[in-house]
């Protein structure tokens, strides 16, 4: 069975654009872009929408993605014909550990193998919460400057901005509190009926975090999101429990792996463990819910579920003799 044929896909479900009283739920687009939202902008978003958010900043991560977002490929004619070049940042070796060092890269493309050339040292001083940029290097086809003015810039933005990545564990975190199913490439998710509303909060976020955007660039996709009622009958039951099959077995095998490095590194951290616990029980009643959804059992799940809770049983028997060790002593 090819990829292709494992993923549903978008076009495979009967939808259609509103609530007729008989739908199994909707199925959910949302796209993602570079993004910069003030932080505390986004925390009185979320306090008012609902979402949960935590702010972790620190200088040195500012200086990361600052330089992570520098980017550009550029097609240059050059005597010899047209000639592409890659613009971006790469790590590079402090000289100690208060510095963080970047470099400033063109990569030219060639045919067989591409040509490297430093452009620029990007470095951030920790002690002195510095940044600054030297040894540019003069070159006919690209000016580092402008590179380095964009990574201060963006510096400026990010020491009080949550950026994308932030952002989209803020929403991947909101989906999956809707006992979202993962149905295709890229963010498409179906989302069962009793969340409708829940999801239409969700709508209204992403249309605003865009309107909140202070990330300005040429080009720039913007967030879009999108959402379809799915029809409830026996046919596309029928496929969203082939959906579910797949996700759930994903999450299950991505949970074993994590619990069993727990137990075999000799974790001494009963809250660590006591939240793979509630995370197992939660996706046991994802399961029971999706059988209402479905009106059917979902039984070929029962093996694996039956090995993640003898590994949530095991969790459960060390975190108990760890918080007994503690109160003991």
């Amino acid at each position: 069975m090819t990829q292709e044929e494992k993923t549903i896909r978008f076009e495979d479900f009967a939808v259609v654009p509103r609530d007729n009283g008989e739908v199994l739920g909707k199925i959910l687009y949302y796209s993602l872009s570079s993004i910069l939202v003030d932080r505390e902008e986004l925390r009185q978003l979320c306090d008012a929408m609902g979402f949960s958010y935590s702010s972790r900043a620190s200088f040195g991560d500012a200086f990361r993605c600052a330089t992570g977002d520098v980017y550009e490929r550029r097609v240059v004619k050059t005597d010899a014909g047209p000639q592409i070049f890659k613009v971006y940042c790469r790590d590079n070796k402090a000289s100690n550990s208060s510095v963080i060092s970047r470099e400033l890269i063109k990569e030219t493309v060639h045919e067989n193998t591409n040509e490297y050339r430093k452009l620029a040292n990007i470095t951030f001083r920790k002690n002195g919460k510095v940044f600054d940029f030297d040894n540019l290097v003069s070159d006919p086809y690209v000016d580092p400057l402008p590179y380095c003015l964009e990574a201060q810039k963006l510096f400026e933005l990010y020491q009080h901005c949550a950026g994308r990545r932030q952002i989209e564990t803020l929403l991947e975190n909101y989906v999956d509190s809707m006992q979202a199913v993962k149905v295709g490439r890229g963010h498409h998710f179906f989302i069962p009926r009793d969340y409708i509303p829940r999801l239409q909060v969700f709508e209204d976020f992403v249309e605003l975090l865009e309107k909140s955007n202070q990330l300005h660039r040429p080009g720039r996709d913007p967030l879009e999101v999108n959402s379809l009622f799915v029809v409830d009958d026996a046919k596309q039951r029928g496929k969203m429990a082939a959906a579910f099959y797949r996700s759930v077995r994903k999450e299950i095998a991505e949970y074993e792996e994590k619990v069993t490095h727990l137990i075999q590194s000799g974790s001494q951290s009963p809250k660590i463990m006591e939240r793979w616990i509630m995370r197992i029980q939660g996706l046991e009643e994802k399961k029971r819910d999706y059988e209402d959804i479905l009106k059917r059992e979902l039984s070929d799940l029962d093996d694996d579920f039956t090995s993640l809770r003898y590994l949530s049983d095991e969790l459960r028997i060390r975190a108990a003799g760890l918080r007994a060790g503690q109160r003991a002593a």
